[in-house]
């Protein structure tokens, strides 16, 4: 972009009219300024973190001309000021800023005190109730809420001195309240581990304003901590300690032997483990250590059962009888391994017939009269479970039983679950954390059956669980393969196959086939035709032909969350499209409307939802500034400030997908999605389809995700933690 400053630094104040756009990534926007002095409106950009319109703030910087978009204002700095004018007043009262006001009210008030407004909110505000709809109840709701603005004030004066925006100052105040100064002054670091949304680098932006010098110790343990952390939410467990020192050191901008030192320190106060060159967030080293010894316990421990090889055949056979259904020697083989085998593992794609094993296995344990717990990592696997098997099965969180009040699981070691047997479902999905949880809350003399297909994507927090079980070869496994006549003409399945084995899918269309149609590719090529393929698709072609609701029975499940036919630009598309709902929340340049689809970005125990659960806007109280989402008929009610919990969801991430089936489901694929094809990736996606699967995009990329099996590297030893278990 071709720019030409006019080299003089001046300042402008005036209200933030609109918000045209804005990265939520690194806070830089492009918005319209109303101005204070001039009855007109300047383009202002820069950064500018969780800005919102309304706000009344003095900005410094300078005018740059652009060729293609004219004139514009450059923002070095910004401070938020207190509105100057009616309109400004009345969208800062409005804004959610105070519980019990919302937009009319606020014109209500504005219209009645005029510019006096904040003064008799501040001094005289049992006033109110001279204006309509103002009762005893929501005054003193309001009185509340202004007594706590007016309290933190300088609180947020001081946090935007050094750089805090208003949104992030609130939350600060919320954890720290009347500390918050004192916390920070002390070390703007630990806003890293107890403020949800700031990172390391924003810290570190906080402390360098703040006057905290780069060598500082606990700026070192920090940025360690922090890098740690980055890695684990990576998926990894440790971090080799040679790669660990050079990324630190070019990351932090100090030198290697202070870096040396106070990993020395981080030792010493028990806040990482180094075991073999390998570096460990203190609590996942023994999470790791903790799963692998008690699962050789658990394996070790002798099964109670009177069963033998010949009465479990004999009862297959009568069930069969019974069911009508038959079953070849594999699969009887895999259902003897289930009864006997103390721990198990049972492996393999969509069709090759698990639900089957897991019903017969089922039925089996009925006969003996055992008590089963079926489990899944997320809601929607649990759902689906349940479904295939008839048996009711829940959250691992659910069957650990989360108690929001105390933050930590009711069944735990000194209270465990009590059962014969515990089946999982979907294991590839649970990260080491999860599995430490369930583990210390199991039996020794409980049977446990892990259900998952290793092809898929590894879990999204640390680990690969199901791989280094299987890997150790410490617990029998049973890997399915064949596909079974009930789904051996579904192209989904056979082309999930085929992409798993590493060959080219069969794109053609046969209306004469014996096989389903239920998997079609269309070609496009460029960006823009694939967004208007995918828009037509879901608001013509598949209503129309299939007869889905394009927002609950649809997914678009993308590689990339960046570009235009990434994740965020496709959900704003598609809101554009299908929501023409007025009622909506705007947080700088999110906007989320009543009825959105809407996705969980975070587990929440507190709520009872967790990261990748999919909802509905169903509510939205300006009044006392909530909102209620509908995840699966369970109304959930959030705060509006805790709106950065969750994102749209009409296109989410083929990672955020994992244990997730849906009735169709759209793939973009591109050439421009080169660096994050994959195999796994492609094949989670397509076997996500319960019923039908349209890839749209170019043979090319579909070739570049079906050659590439780099399946993602974590650093993780658990596998190798089992064998050193099992040999003592």
């Amino acid at each position: 972009m071709n720019e030409f400053s006019s080299g003089s630094q001046i300042k402008l104040k005036g209200i933030l009219d609109r918000i045209i756009y804005k990265n939520s990534d690194n806070g830089y926007i492009v918005a319209k300024l109303k101005l204070d002095e001039e009855e007109k409106t300047e383009t202002v950009f820069g950064v500018l973190f969780e800005a919102c319109a309304g706000e009344h703030i003095e900005v410094n910087g300078e005018y740059i001309n652009n060729p293609k978009y004219g004139r514009q204002f450059k923002i070095s700095d910004a401070v938020v000021l207190p509105p100057a004018t009616n309109e400004g007043i009345e969208k800062y009262l409005g804004s959610g800023l105070i519980k019990g006001l919302g937009p009319v009210m606020a014109k209500r008030i504005v219209c009645h005190f005029k510019e006096k407004t904040l003064e008799i909110l501040d001094k005289d505000l049992d006033r109110l109730k001279e204006i309509e709809g103002f009762g005893a109840k929501r005054i003193s709701m309001i009185k509340k809420e202004w007594e706590k603005q007016s309290t933190i004030k300088d609180i947020m004066i001081f946090l935007q001195s050094l750089g805090i925006t208003p949104a992030y100052a609130k939350k600060i105040f919320l954890r720290y309240q009347d500390n918050s100064i004192r916390i920070i002054k002390k070390n703007p670091y630990k806003l890293c581990d107890d403020i949800f949304g700031i990172g390391f680098k924003t810290a570190d932006k906080i402390a360098k304003n703040a006057g905290i010098k780069k060598d500082s110790v606990f700026r070192i343990k920090s940025g360690i901590i922090y890098m740690l952390e980055q890695l684990q939410e990576a998926g990894n467990c440790y971090y080799p300690y040679d790669l660990l020192l050079q990324q630190s050191n070019e990351f932090l901008d100090v030198e290697i032997n202070d870096i040396e030192k106070t990993l020395d320190i981080l030792k010493k106060e028990k806040e990482i483990i180094v075991s073999d060159e390998m570096v460990y967030l203190f609590e996942t080293y023994n999470d790791e250590k903790f799963v692998a010894e008690e699962l050789i316990k658990i394996k070790n421990e002798p099964l109670k059962t009177n069963l033998n090889l010949i009465s479990i055949e004999n009862q297959v056979k009568e069930i069969s009888c019974l069911s009508g259904m038959e079953i070849d020697e594999d699969q009887m083989e895999a259902i003897k391994n289930a009864v006997s085998e103390k721990v198990l593992i049972i492996t393999g794609s969509p069709g090759t017939g698990k639900s089957t094993i897991l019903n017969y296995v089922l039925k089996i344990f009925e006969i003996e009269n055992k008590n089963v717990k079926l489990a899944a990592p997320t809601g929607r696997a649990s759902k689906r479970l349940s479904e295939t098997t008839g048996t009711e099965a829940k959250t691992i969180h659910r069957l650990l039983e989360y108690n929001p009040k105390l933050n930590t699981f009711t069944k735990n070691a000194k209270n465990k679950i009590t059962c014969d047997a515990i089946i999982v479902d979907e294991a590839s999905m649970i990260d080491i954390k999860l599995m430490k949880s369930l583990i210390e809350a199991i039996d020794c003399n409980t049977k446990i059956i892990f259900v998952g297909d290793v092809d898929q994507l590894p879990s999204v927090g640390p680990g690969n669980v199901l791989n280094d079980l299987i890997n150790s070869k410490i617990f029998k496994v049973v890997r399915l393969n064949k596909i079974y006549r009930q789904f051996g003409k579904s192209k989904i399945i056979y082309n999930a196959h085929r992409i798993r084995d590493g060959v080219y899918p069969s794109l053609s269309f046969n209306s004469k086939s014996d096989n389903i149609n239920d998997f079609y590719f269309i070609e496009r090529y460029d960006q823009e035709d694939v967004v208007d393929a995918i828009l037509k698709m879901i608001d013509h072609n598949l209503p129309k032909k299939f007869g889905y609701d394009p927002l609950k029975d649809v997914q678009i499940l993308v590689p990339v969350n960046k570009g235009i036919v990434g994740v965020e630009n496709l959900n704003l598309r598609i809101q554009e499209k299908f929501n023409k709902s007025t009622v909506k929340i705007n947080r700088g340049s999110a906007e989320f409307r009543l009825n959105d689809k809407v996705i969980q970005q975070r587990n929440d125990y507190e709520k009872d939802v967790y990261n990748g659960d999919i909802g509905f806007i169903k509510n939205i109280d300006f009044k006392l500034q909530e909102f209620g989402i509908d995840f699966s008929g369970k109304i959930v009610t959030y705060d509006f400030y805790d709106i950065d919990e969750i994102n749209l969801s009409y296109a989410i991430s083929i990672h955020k997908s994992q244990g997730s089936e849906f009735k169709c489901v759209i793939i973009p694929i591109l050439t421009s999605h080169y660096m994050l094809l994959q195999r796994n990736l492609l094949y989670t996606a397509i076997t996500r389809a319960k019923e039908l699967a349209i890839l749209i995009g170019s043979k090319k990329a579909i070739g570049m995700a079906v050659s590439r099996n780099n399946v993602e590297s974590r650093y993780t030893n658990l596998s190798g933690l089992l064998q050193s278990v099992e040999l003592f």
